[in-house]
């Protein structure tokens, strides 16, 4: 093959292609980016030299066709390169064509195309383009490597979440009495989300503190806290008005009915409230967990995440979506990714064995035997309860039965009548279902998998429950047909309930 360019001055280019001598085969230490395999790159376009650098930095060596002369200057300062003329039109293959891999590394579509027809067969084949807006890769060519644009894209994200971190932290610096807030029993993700944000705090020297509203009464839960072994306690009656700056995570404000917290800082990845006001607010509703965006803090803050702390971000996390299957997306496999490696796995396999009390398997019984079912659901209303917790449990093992699409659990607790929904997100929206039949008279809310609403009885007896429940969530069924399911219910309630928990025996 004739050359297809005269050599700038002082070049000495040779136009026939040598054999190839390929690197030493001696012993070399192991590397994770595989063996110095040479690497073939054909083409003209701008992208041609920075690859050539990304792939010499990683001492690979690499073989260069070109029909632009100006590349043989541009790629003189790279050792380990071989630049060799093709023919302008790169109708044919050079002679000596090294084995795969190969980078086509040309503009137009066709011609990298036509590139591809005369190289060996051969999955082993890259595609980059000069950059444009809108622009891709020719198809049926793998990409070498994220484009600029997808890099930038990655530096502004990471940029914004480092503004976040600082804006944070410029709010507690000088704060004599941050106060940290979980609504209720805290669930795991709002346990690992307060610790996560108190670290950020201490990161600037504050000395933050964890409250709950509630109490803890989920087995696992409290397990986690003992753990833990970190400060975290219910709210004092004091401590609110002493606070110089609340900040409140996995929650907002409006979740609590009667005296909500004036918070500085509201976190959480619940459907985001009209009312939700603070000097800070990052609510993302499309993200699986809160603990998935206080990951995403202290990964890109580079605050060391260690182990107890690994532990109870990704045990909030794979809670809230139920290992990954529901509500997820990319950003909550990233932040698995990122403290997986990291927790007491240990630890979870002991949690995950502990899910249910023995003296709740009566209740569950009971609950199970006096269901209702219309439908794709199910629902059982268990009279009296003693936790919530009971109405979860349940609710999640009965949206495993074969031809349930969502479960309703509800329970009178105290003065307010609580009702759990649960759902296979795909032909029941169950979020939506307590929002619209609860939301007017009590707190509701929910995403398309899981829900929940609590509505003040003022005092009503659990009979007055029943119609509650019925009437609101079947609104638009035939008057006939609540009334059965009101009368079935009261019926259930009325007869035999679980029996006592019997004492456990041991030798």
């Amino acid at each position: 093959m004739g050359c297809p360019w005269e050599p700038p001055q002082g070049v000495a280019l040779q136009c026939s292609v040598p054999a190839y001598h390929p690197p030493s085969m001696g012993r070399r230490r192991a590397s994770t980016y595989g063996s110095t395999r040479l690497i073939t790159v054909i083409g003209n376009n701008s992208q041609v030299v920075p690859t050539v650098g990304l792939l010499v930095g990683g001492n690979i060596p690499v073989v260069v066709y070109t029909d632009d002369p100006h590349l043989e200057e541009a790629l003189a300062p790279y050792s380990g390169v071989s630049v060799f003329p093709i023919a302008k039109d790169y109708t044919e293959a050079p002679p000596d064509l090294p084995d795969s891999p190969y980078i086509i590394a040309v503009n137009p579509d066709t011609l990298a195309r036509q590139i591809r027809s005369w190289l060996p067969r051969t999955f082993a084949i890259f595609h980059t383009s000069s950059e444009h807006k809108g622009r891709n890769n020719a198809s049926g060519f793998l990409n070498l490597s994220p484009s600029p644009t997808n890099h930038r894209k990655h530096l502004l994200r990471r940029l914004s979440t480092l503004r976040r971190v600082d804006k944070i932290c410029d709010m507690v610096r000088h704060a004599e009495f941050p106060l940290i807030l979980m609504y209720a029993d805290p669930d795991p993700d709002a346990i690992g989300a307060a610790l996560a944000l108190a670290l950020i705090m201490k990161s600037v020297g504050a000395q933050p503190v964890i409250r709950y509203t509630g109490e803890v009464q989920r087995y696992q839960n409290k397990l986690m806290l003992n753990f833990l072994k970190e400060p975290i306690e219910r709210l004092r009656d004091s401590e609110l008005e002493a606070a110089d700056v609340v900040a409140v995570v996995d929650a907002q404000p409006g979740f609590w009915k009667h005296n909500p917290p004036n918070a500085h800082i509201v976190i959480d990845h619940h459907p985001v409230r009209e009312d939700t006001k603070a000097v800070y607010c990052d609510l993302r509703d499309h993200y699986g967990s809160t603990s998935s965006i206080l990951i995403e803090y202290l990964h890109e803050a580079g605050i060391p995440i260690r182990r107890k702390l690994a532990t109870a971000l990704l045990y909030g996390l794979m809670t809230d979506t139920a290992d990954l299957s529901r509500h997820t997306t990319s950003a909550d496999i990233k932040a698995y990714d990122l403290v997986h490696t990291k927790a007491d796995l240990y630890f979870l396999s002991r949690l995950a064995k502990s899910v249910v009390p023995i003296n709740m398997l009566d209740q569950i019984s009971w609950g199970i035997n006096h269901r209702i079912v219309f439908r794709d659901l199910m629902l059982i209303h268990f009279g009296e309860i003693q936790t919530p917790d009971l109405l979860v449990q349940v609710a999640d093992s009965m949206l495993l039965t074969c031809g349930i699409n969502w479960v309703v659990c509800a329970g009178k607790l105290g003065d307010k009548l609580v009702v759990v929904f649960r759902g296979d997100g795909h032909r029941q929206d169950v979020g939506s279902r307590a929002r619209s039949a609860f939301a007017k008279i009590g707190s509701a809310g929910g995403h398309r998998t899981m829900g929940r609403a609590e509505i003040p009885l003022g005092g009503e007896h659990v009979d007055t429950t029943v119609d509650l429940l019925i009437n609101n969530l079947f609104k638009r069924m035939a008057q006939k047909q609540r009334e059965k399911f009101i009368r079935i219910l009261r019926n259930y309630l009325h007869g035999p309930g679980p029996t006592e928990a019997l004492p456990l025996i041991t030798r």
